[in-house]
């Protein structure tokens, strides 16, 4: 009787059906047809999308999650071919924006500002980092100071994303702007050391570990590591659909739980040559130094209430800085709650 229950629930999801089968859990049969239920009305996770950057190392605990297989002790069948890989967070919130992801480790700065000019349909759950990135210029370049990047052709990986903001702070620092480069354009961060290699530009503005591998690489220079620009300023998050937040709240919980796990297990020194192997595997970055000079310019912080006044600064910054992200119309603190779910933090 069961078995013909199930399979007739399986066949229609008319809301018809439903009804009866919940009134046959009222009448018998309450704990196996319930079960039945909550799988189904909760997807299991080989249905979550989830996304990244390629090659970020501020995303090292995604690859630790997936190299020490913390998804599956969760229940979550999240595999390395589950993940799609994003050249940048603009990317991604776009493939947010068009229902194309669930979750997805990404940039505070584009998902902000999409927040803010799209009220894209995604709240930040977890923090993944602070700091990371460098402005890197040529030793050819003639850079030896912020005031010497007047004239030059600089390159961010995407328009008002976290390392065009430090750039911005960075110029803004010694009374320069935008305007008072030679040019500023956007390049992949994958092609960022060959074109400050062949003279293509002077510098770039990079996440680790393509910083640290242009140094290794070609000997290029670190004018400022970011974190000498802004000390313990925000940058990689975790987004959530809101979809997913409101339909599969538990799945959310285990995601995260899993994301604490793996930076505590990056916190373990026993475990630091591994977690070199990994990071190496995952960047495809073969130097040893590369990567640990890439790690130490990191900060891994999963609570992103502990630099949430970092976060202030950057959001007034963001909307008074640039004409084409305006602020929240019921103001900032109203954004926040709309922007942040902090109930995750604690899974």
């Amino acid at each position: 009787m069961l078995n013909e229950k199930l399979e007739v629930f399986k066949a229609e999801l008319s809301l018809k059906v439903k009804v009866l089968i919940i009134g046959a859990i009222i009448v018998g049969s309450t704990i196996g047809i319930t079960t039945i239920i909550l799988l189904i009305e909760n997807p299991t996770s080989s249905s979550i999308k989830i996304g990244a950057l390629t090659g970020d190392l501020h995303h090292l605990p995604l690859f630790v999650a997936l190299e020490e297989n913390f998804f599956a002790d969760e229940g979550l069948s999240i595999t390395l071919q589950s993940v799609s890989w994003f050249p940048n967070g603009n990317e991604v919130m776009i493939a947010f924006e068009a229902g194309s992801l669930d979750i997805a480790y990404l940039g505070l700065a584009p998902a902000m500002a999409h927040k803010l000019t799209q009220n894209a349909p995604i709240k930040v759950v977890g923090g993944v980092n602070v700091n990371g990135s460098a402005i890197i210029v040529s030793t050819s370049s003639g850079i030896n100071t912020l005031n010497d990047l007047a004239g030059k052709k600089i390159a961010v990986p995407s328009l008002n994303n976290m390392q065009d903001f430090i750039l911005q702070i960075a110029l803004d620092s010694v009374g320069l702007s935008f305007n008072d480069l030679g040019s500023h354009v956007t390049l992949s961060v994958g092609n960022m050391e060959n074109a400050l290699n062949t003279g293509e530009i002077d510098g770039f503005v990079a996440w680790e570990p393509f910083n640290a591998k242009a140094i290794n690489s070609i000997g290029a220079t670190s004018l400022k590591n970011s974190s000498e620009i802004w000390p313990n300023h925000p940058c990689c998050i975790i987004a959530a659909s809101n979809t997913l937040i409101s339909t599969q709240s538990v799945t959310v919980e285990k995601l995260l739980k899993v994301h604490k796990r793996a930076i505590d297990w990056m916190s373990n020194t026993s475990n630091y040559d591994k977690l070199i192997l990994t990071a190496k595997k995952y960047t495809s970055i073969t130097s040893d130094a590369a990567i640990k000079m890439g790690i130490d310019n990191v900060g891994y912080i999963y609570n992103y209430s502990k630099y949430m006044p970092e976060i202030e600064r950057f959001y007034d910054n963001l909307t008074q800085l640039n004409d084409n992200v305006p602020a929240w119309p019921a103001g900032r603190t109203a954004f926040f709650q709309e922007f942040f779910d902090s109930s995750f933090l604690n899974a």
